[in-house]
């Protein structure tokens, strides 16, 4: 995989269990992308009309369900950055400060923070779940049970997050700084 300025491959001393684990990260969110865009789109998939009335599709929860599918699966592909040169540094046609290395802190900061509302996420939604996908009161069917299958690989994607995470702060500790950072 070529990524920005010419290179490919994970960062050196990246563990390819943490690889392995962002590249899941990525596709764990994207059963649960499909399942939502196929919603917003206009496929039943079990849900009833009152569901689809109180959600507003179609009308603006189909702009909704499809910009959180897009958002979703591009926010989850920035976990790649905690293996992958392009997370490392600072792209060299950047004027000034291209090349330098991300401070570790940033990076894993903002990688860190992203945890918590992901976590969030994932209890409430595993609280309500017969509310989310519109099956409170209703006799379990197998929408319900294909809504839920591409639903739970999602749940894993704090969880992956935080690995990968842990993975890139031992990296970066482990790997003296000989260069000037951003900071």
């Amino acid at each position: 995989m070529r990524l920005i300025d010419g290179e490919s491959g994970p960062v050196a001393g990246t563990p390819r269990w943490a690889v392995v684990a962002a590249w899941a990260t990525v596709w764990c969110v994207i059963p649960s992308s499909v399942w939502r865009s196929a919603v917003g789109l206009g496929a039943g998939l079990g849900m009833s009309d009152q569901w689809r009335e109180l959600q507003q599709i179609p009308g603006p929860g189909t702009v909704y369900v499809l910009s959180l599918s897009v958002l979703s699966i591009a926010f989850a592909s920035l976990t790649l950055g905690l293996v992958y040169p392009w997370g490392e540094r600072v792209p060299a046609r950047v004027p000034v400060i291209g090349g330098r290395r991300y401070p570790t802190w940033l990076v894993a900061g903002l990688a860190a923070a992203g945890v918590v509302p992901l976590a969030v996420i994932v209890v409430m939604s595993a609280a309500n779940w017969d509310v989310l996908i519109g099956a409170a009161g209703r006799p379990p069917s197998g929408w319900t049970m294909l809504a839920t299958a591409c639903y739970l690989p999602a749940a894993l994607w704090p969880v992956l997050v935080t690995m990968v995470t842990v993975a890139y702060v031992r990296r970066r500790a482990r790997r003296p700084d000989q260069e000037p950072s951003l900071t």
